[in-house]
C-alpha cells in the first residue's frame, strides 16, 4: 500500500489534542503514555515499535476511529495486511461515513484476494464516494479472478486512459496481458512504470516476478534490493533477494540483505528461511563461519537454528560447541530441542551410537518432535532399517506436511527399503501438494524416463505451477 515512511508524524497532532483536557482517568494515563512512545518509534523511524504503542493506545481508547486507522497504515507499512485490516475495520465501525476507510478496506481485500469481501466494500464505496476508481478497478479484478482476461484489460485501459501511470490500474493490466501470454507487453508497460513512478513497490514487485518467471536473477536481485531501500520492514522480499543476489553469484548484496534479517532475536523461522537459500544457493565455506560469528550473539532458540545449519552443511563439532550446555539430561520440555539438535549433530558426525538413544529420548518424550524425528530416519536409512525410517518420515510429514526436505526423506526411505512404487507416489503426492518446488520437480524427473510425453507433461505441469505461485494473489 502507498503510505508515507512516517505513518504516525501527521497523526501526532490530533492523538495529543485528546490528552490536553484536565481530568484524565487511568485509560487517558495509559494512552498518554502509549502516545509518548509512539512519538519515539516515530522519530527512529521504528515501525515495530510504532504498532506495539499503537497497540496499546488503542486497548487504552478502543472507541476512537482515528487510532485504529493509524494502527491500519502502521500494520499495512509493516506488510501485515490481515492485522491492518482488522484496525481498518474497527475504525470502519466507528466511523462509517469515511469513504477513505472505505477505499482502504477495498483495497487490502484485493490484496488478500478477497474478490467477494472487495466487491462488497466498492458496493458501498459507490454509495459514499460515487465514480470513485477503486469501484471499477475491483470490477476489472474480479474479471481477472473469472479469467476474463480481455475485460480485465479494458477496465486497466479505461483507468489509464484517466489517469496514465496509476500504479494498480497498472497492475491490473500487467497481470492480464501476462495471461494473455503477452509477456512481453506487460515487460514493458511495466519498465515505464517503475521509470516514471521509482516508488511505485507494486509494480516493483510485479516486474520482479516476471524476471523471476525468466530466471534472470540479476534482474530480480537488482530490483528486489531496490524495493528493499522503499520499503525496508518488507521481509519476504528480503528473502527473495537473497535468493536472486546468490543466484546471480553476488554473495556481497546477498550477505548484506541477510545480515538485516538475522538479528540476535530475529523470529526462528525467519532465521531457517534465509539458512535454507544459504544451502541451496551458496556452497562457499564463508557461510560457516558467518552463521558461527552470528550465533554467538544470538539468543538461546537462536542459537539452536545455526546449530542445526552447521550440522548440514558439515560442521557437526561447531553444531555441538553451539549447543553447549542446554542438551542436558534428562529430557525435558525447556531442553528438548537442545537434545534433539545435539543428536542430529552426533548423527552427522558419526557418532552413531550415541545419536540414536538421544534421538530416543527426544522422541519418547516428544513424539512430534521434526528435528528428532529427521535425524533418526536418516540414521535407520543409514543402518539399514529402512521400514523404521519410513514410519518415522511418515509420522515427519504429518508434522510438517508442507515441508519439500521432508517429503523427499520419505521417498528416500521408501528407495532405502525398496519400494520403488510408493516412492515415486510419494514424489508425486509432493509435486501436487506443493506446487513449484525445484527440488521435488528434480527428483521426480529423474524417476521418469528421458524424452517421453510423460517428461514433456511433468514439465509443462511444473512451469504451470511456477507461474501460479508467483503470481498468487492479486495486486
Amino acid at each position: 500500500m502507498p503510505l508515507p515512511t512516517h505513518p504516525i508524524l501527521r497523526a501526532v497532532a490530533w492523538l495529543s489534542v485528546a490528552f490536553l483536557v484536565p481530568g484524565c482517568s487511568s485509560s487517558d494515563t495509559r494512552a498518554e503514555a502509549a502516545l509518548g512512545e509512539y512519538q519515539s518509534a516515530a522519530a527512529a523511524n521504528n515501525l515495530w515499535g510504532a504498532r506495539n504503542a499503537l497497540l496499546k493506545l488503542v486497548r487504552a481508547k478502543d472507541d476512537v476511529a482515528d487510532y485504529w486507522a493509524e494502527l491500519g497504515k502502521v500494520q499495512a507499512a509493516m506488510g501485515s495486511y490481515g492485522d491492518a485490516y482488522y484496525a481498518f475495520t474497527r475504525a470502519y465501525e466507528l466511523d462509517r461515513s469515511n469513504p477513505e476507510l472505505v477505499r482502504v478496506l477495498t483495497e487490502l481485500a484485493l490484496r488478500s484476494g478477497d474478490i467477494g469481501m472487495a466487491q462488497a466494500h466498492a458496493q458501498e464505496l459507490e454509495v459514499l464516494n460515487p465514480g470513485d476508481p477503486w469501484v471499477k478497478l475491483v470490477k476489472g479484478w474480479a474479471a481477472f479472478s473469472e479469467s476474463r482476461y480481455d475485460q480485465a484489460l479494458n477496465v486497466s485501459d479505461q483507468l489509464l486512459a484517466a489517469t496514465p501511470f496509476d500504479p494498480s490500474a497498472t497492475v491490473l493490466k500487467a497481470r492480464a496481458l501476462t495471461s494473455l501470454n503477452r509477456e512481453d507487453e506487460a515487460l514493458d508497460l511495466l519498465t515505464k512504470q517503475v521509470q516514471s513512478q521509482p516508488a511505485d513497490v507494486g509494480g516493483l514487485t510485479l516486474l520482479a516476478k516476471v524476471y523471476q518467471r525468466r530466471m534472470d536473477w540479476t534482474k530480480v536481485a537488482d530490483i528486489t534490493r531496490r524495493i528493499s531501500q522503499l520499503a525496508p520492514q518488507d521481509q519476504q522480499n528480503m528473502l527473495v533477494l537473497i535468493e536472486a543476489a546468490l543466484r546471480a553469484g553476488n554473495v556481497t548484496l546477498a550477505r548484506e540483505a541477510s545480515f538485516k534479517l538475522l538479528q540476535p532475536r530475529a523470529d526462528p523461522t525467519l532465521i531457517t528461511s534465509v539458512l535454507d537459500r544459504w544451502i541451496d544457493y551458496w556452497p562457499s565455506p564463508q557461510r560457516i563461519e558467518d552463521a558461527k560469528r552470528i550465533a554467538t550473539g544470538a539468543g538461546p532458540a537462536q542459537r539452536l537454528i545455526y546449530a542445526a545449519f552447521l550440522s548440514r552443511i558439515g560442521s557437526p563439532v561447531d553444531a555441538i560447541r553451539l549447543v553447549g550446555g542446554a542438551a542436558t539430561l534428562p529430557v525435558n520440555a525447556e531442553n528438548t530441542e537442545a537434545n534433539a539438535v545435539l543428536g542430529d549433530a552426533l548423527l552427522r558426525g558419526g557418532k552413531l551410537a550415541e545419536a540414536k538413544p538421544r534421538l530416543d529420548a527426544v522422541i519418547a518424550f516428544d513424539p512430534g518432535n521434526s528435528t528428532a524425528l529427521r535425524a533418526r530416519a536418516e540414521l535407520e536409512i543409514r543402518t539399514r532399517q529402512a521400514e523404521a525410517a519410513v514410519e518415522d518420515a511418515q509420522k515427519l510429514i504429518t508434522v510438517l506436511p508442507s515441508s519439500a526436505r521432508d517429503r523427499l526423506l520419505l521417498a528416500r526411505a521408501y528407495s532405502a527399503a525398496g519400494n520403488r512404487p510408493w516412492m515415486q507416489r510419494t514424489l508425486w503426492a509432493a509435486f501436487q501438494d506443493i506446487p513449484g518446488d525445484e527440488e521435488i520437480y528434480a527428483a521426480l524427473r529423474s524417476t521418469r524416463n528421458g524424452g517421453s510425453e510423460a517428461m514433456s507433461q511433468l514439465q509443462a505441469e511444473f512451469e504451470r505451477q511456477r507461474a501460479a505461485k508467483l503470481n498468487r494473489g492479486l495486486m
